[in-house]
């Protein structure tokens, strides 16, 4: 923290004598798929030409640096500490006035507030920038089997993703039983169970509601095809539906 204060105080101290120099974000909000690669990005207006050797660019996540960039030079010791060597900074766009900050196979761990840091010559400012991630249900595991000693049958759908969905049963009056944990990379692994009597013929549908991201994602299941698999057509192929309310 002492680190993020001192440059904080530095910064502002530079600002208020070069006010001319500014840094600014093209948004301030990212989102990224769970897996998947992203770049963001800060702006900084330093004249007609980057002098490099009077350029330093830190980036910082919840007072802890992530890279520092100095003369030419880019901090890798930062780097394996803290993101193992997952985020680095864009070189070769420091020229064109881009301090960008590149993640790739981004995990729910990297969800969170950034701060971009910026000296030029004998002036500063920053700017800070969010990122949420998500992880998509749209893979749903779904088992319907007999219930020993009764006649009843258990529909179960399983499905991982982030943030935590909200798990509901279609037309279901039924008690429901769905129960949640986390995984070693903080997806959420839902499990969700429905009993019903033996002799039900109607489809049931359950359906994963991430409200974080506005993304429904269902299965339908036939309780008839799901306890006697040798009688599928084709029309039961494939039992999984999933769609982006975006």
């Amino acid at each position: 923290m002492f680190f993020l204060l001192s440059f904080l105080i530095v910064g502002m101290k530079l600002r208020l004598i070069t006010g001319l120099f500014t840094v600014t974000v093209p948004k301030e909000l990212y989102i990224a798929d769970f897996g998947s690669n992203v770049t963001m990005e800060c702006n900084f207006d330093a004249g007609r030409q980057v002098e490099i050797d009077a350029l330093r660019v830190t980036w910082a996540k919840d007072e802890r640096k992530i890279v520092n960039f100095s003369s030419k030079k880019e901090d890798l010791e930062i780097l394996s500490e803290h993101s193992g060597r997952r985020m680095t900074l864009l070189e070769d766009q420091l020229s064109l006035r881009k301090a960008l900050l590149h993640i790739r196979d981004v995990q729910i761990m990297d969800a969170g507030q950034y701060h971009c840091l910026i000296l030029y010559r004998d002036a500063a400012d920053y700017k800070y920038v969010t990122l949420q991630v998500k992880a998509s249900y749209k893979t749903i595991n779904t088992q319907v089997i007999r219930v020993p000693g009764s006649n009843e049958i258990e529909l179960t759908c399983q499905s991982k993703g982030y943030p935590l969905a909200v798990v509901s049963w279609l037309n279901i009056s039924e008690s429901v039983n769905t129960t949640h944990s986390k995984t070693p990379e903080g997806l959420y692994n839902i499990t969700s169970v429905l009993r019903l009597k033996e002799n039900t013929h109607r489809n049931v549908s359950c359906e994963f509601w991430n409200e974080a991201i506005q993304e429904r994602t269902s299965a339908i299941m036939n309780p008839i095809l799901g306890l006697h698999p040798h009688l599928k057509s084709s029309k039961f192929s494939d039992l999984t539906d999933s769609r982006d309310m975006n």
